[in-house]
């Protein structure tokens, strides 16, 4: 029932509102193309200085938006169906449009691109289902399902990368543990290994390394399977490579973008690739046997920046329209054409990397999101509010590690605290002590008030910080006392009327 569309070269340009496409009929008898079928999806790309076009069949493409436009057109003329015209191609101003325009088709990519099964079709139309927007949740949905194999967590993959782990470490003996006794957990562990054996993680091992295996308990009452590497990580060198900075990252996100998209990774270290030569040290010991990985596992030094070395590697073309934090992927528009095709980038790079997302964790083409522990849209961004009621939650502290936790949960949000350090100052005072000193720890009423003080603050509007006017000046005012000091960083400008 499929029409396919030749789209080797599938860059298309406009002249005096027509460009021509190549179909072809691959079924052996006539196919009719009725009135409103639906052909395929046109993506308005970057200006190129030389366009081609396709000959054959013509059909006459009338649009009215500019090309930077994504809204639907030509409905009332071109035939469609398996095809969605999801882009307007044409100027008001010149009959020549300049862009490039890139046609592709959702028959051909079913056939080597698409997943088929209920859960990844639930997954999608999950990802879709607060659009409200009918024309974006089409076009979402499209371009969702055209990269339907990224989003299927039904399969385990290990990332197409050139980058794989390398445990570098100082001359040494291997350590070697004995296993972590664990008696009344023994059959969970053991579900563990089957279930990574059969998965491709990890492989029986002869190795001279053993670190050891044991089970964590979480909030929900299911386990987490880790490895203490802690002797491991003391002869290995440390990798430079850098994290980003969240304050920097957050700070990009406020040039007025008006789309935001999230995404996290299905088990991100586990699709990063073990250098070969490295494997046997990552050998761990259980009550059955040793085992070591073939992807990078949790706990060791250098699995963070080998993982943002990957992500970073990966969606490098992607980085004026996209940010990546370890396994937090955003992305983010000033309009919503604009986020189609950025999005299209992003599962374009994780595609060629054979990298997985975990929808559950993923949301799309919202104005308003939660990122790196803030709410964050085009005007502001605020504390998320989960982690505000978190704070708000720990009990008063008695010892020095419980007032060093609490100081340490208001870190990120300190800037939205007026007076932070004044009002804070009796709790620094006996927090920030010498180790000989910390016997001297003393919570009393001046701490107790502060504690108090400083939730108060957490919950008093406005709670927000506006992101800066570009070309508007700023003026900065310090002030400091004996116990802190402190600045303010504003902007006077001048309010347009809508």
């Amino acid at each position: 029932s499929h029409i396919p569309v030749d789209h080797k070269d599938n860059t298309l340009t406009f002249h005096n509102y027509r460009s021509d496409v190549l179909l072809y009929n691959a079924m052996r008898r006539p196919k009719v193309i009725k009135k409103g079928t639906r052909l395929g999806y046109l993506l308005c790309c970057s200006t190129f200085q030389h366009p081609r076009m396709f000959y054959s069949s013509h059909y006459r493409l009338h649009g009215t938006t500019r090309c930077t436009g994504m809204n639907p057109a030509f409905s009332n003329s071109i035939i469609k169906d398996d095809f969605h015209i999801g882009s307007s191609a044409l100027s008001n101003n010149n009959s020549t449009c300049t862009n490039r325009f890139i046609l592709y088709s959702a028959d051909k990519l079913s056939s080597s691109k698409k997943v088929y099964n209920s859960t990844v079709t639930q997954h999608l139309n999950l990802l879709v289902q607060n659009v409200q927007n009918d024309e974006h949740k089409r076009d979402l949905l499209a371009l969702l399902r055209q990269f339907s194999n990224i989003f299927d967590t039904t399969r385990h993959n290990v990332a197409n990368t050139p980058i794989p782990h390398v445990i570098n470490t100082i001359p040494h003996s291997p350590p070697a543990s004995r296993p972590y006794p664990q008696p009344d957990k023994e059959e969970i562990m053991y579900q563990f290994i089957q279930e990574f054996l059969q998965a491709g993680l990890i492989s029986e091992s002869n190795s001279p390394y053993a670190a050891p295996a044991m089970l964590i308990k979480k909030k929900d009452n299911s386990y987490r399977f880790v490895v203490d590497y802690k002797r491991l990580n003391a002869i290995t060198i440390k990798d430079s490579f850098p994290l980003p900075n969240m304050e920097d990252t957050i700070f990009k996100l406020g040039k007025g973008f008006s789309y935001f998209s999230k995404f996290d990774l299905k088990s991100g270290f586990y699709q990063i690739p073990i250098n070969e030569a490295d494997k046997m040290k990552t050998a761990f010991i259980t009550p059955f046997g040793l085992y070591q990985f073939n992807v990078l596992p949790m706990g060791l030094r250098n699995s963070p920046p080998t993982f943002q070395k990957v992500m970073t590697d990966t969606l490098k073309s992607c980085r004026s329209f996209c940010l990546v934090y370890l396994d937090d992927i955003i992305v983010f528009s000033e309009s919503f054409s604009d986020h189609l095709y950025h999005l299209r980038c992003v599962f374009s790079a994780l595609h060629d990397k054979n990298l997985l997302l975990n929808p559950p964790k993923c949301e799309l083409a919202v104005q308003r999101i939660n990122y790196l522990g803030h709410t964050i849209s085009k005007d502001s961004i605020t504390p998320m509010k989960d982690k505000i009621e978190a704070i708000l939650r720990i009990p008063e502290p008695h010892t020095l590690a419980q007032a060093n936790r609490f100081l340490g949960s208001l870190g990120w949000y300190r800037k939205f605290l007026p007076k932070f350090a004044d009002v804070a100052a009796p709790i620094h005072a006996v927090t920030n002590l010498t180790k000989p000193n910390r016997k001297n720890f003393k919570w009393e009423t001046a701490q107790s008030k502060a504690f108090h003080q400083l939730k108060h603050m957490l919950i008093t509007e406005p709670l927000f910080l506006h992101f800066p006017v570009d070309k508007s000046p700023l003026i900065l005012t310090t002030d400091a006392s004996d116990t802190g000091l402190g600045g303010v960083l504003q902007q006077t400008v001048e309010l347009l009327s809508s």
